[in-house]
C-alpha cells in the first residue's frame, strides 16, 4: 500500500511539474530547474515502475494469453503516453522549426497524453489488484 501511494504522489507531482511547464512555456518563460526536474523524475518514475511490473510478474502467470496481450499493450501505451513522449518533446523542443503557436499546441496535447496515461495507470492497477483478490479468494 505504501508503494502505490508513492507511486501516486510521484505521478501527481510528474503531473503537476508537467502542467506548470506547459503553462510557462506559453508565457515563453524558461525554467532549467523545470525541465530538468521533468526529466529526471519520468526517467525515476519509469525504472521504479518497470522495476515494480518486473516484481509482480509472477502474480500474472495465471493471466491467460488475451489478457496478458491486453495488459501489455496498456503498459505500452501508459509508458509510451506518460514518461517517453513529454520528455522527447520537452528536449527536441529547441530544435524544432516551427512557431511557437504550434509548439504550445503539441505539448498540450502531450501533457493531456501524460495525464490519459497516468489514469490508464491507475486503471490497470486496480484491475490487478481485483485479479489478485479473486485469486486469494479463489484458493
Amino acid at each position: 500500500m505504501k508503494r502505490d501511494s508513492t507511486f501516486l504522489y510521484f505521478n501527481v507531482a510528474y503531473a503537476a511539474g508537467l502542467i506548470c511547464f506547459l503553462i510557462l512555456f506559453y508565457f515563453k518563460v524558461k525554467i532549467i530547474f523545470l525541465t530538468i526536474f521533468i526529466i529526471i523524475i519520468s526517467a525515476v518514475l519509469l525504472i521504479f515502475k518497470l522495476l515494480y511490473w518486473y516484481s509482480i510478474r509472477i502474480v500474472q502467470q495465471s493471466i491467460n494469453g488475451v489478457d496478458k496481450q491486453k495488459y501489455f499493450l496498456f503498459r505500452l501505451t501508459f509508458c509510451i503516453f506518460t514518461y517517453i513522449t513529454p520528455v522527447y518533446c520537452i528536449i527536441q523542443e529547441p530544435n524544432l522549426i516551427v512557431s511557437h503557436y504550434v509548439s504550445t499546441i503539441t505539448f498540450t496535447i502531450v501533457v493531456i497524453l501524460a495525464i490519459i496515461g497516468i489514469f490508464i495507470e491507475r486503471w490497470l492497477f486496480f484491475i490487478e489488484s481485483q485479479q489478485t483478490v479473486n485469486d486469494n479468494n479463489a484458493e
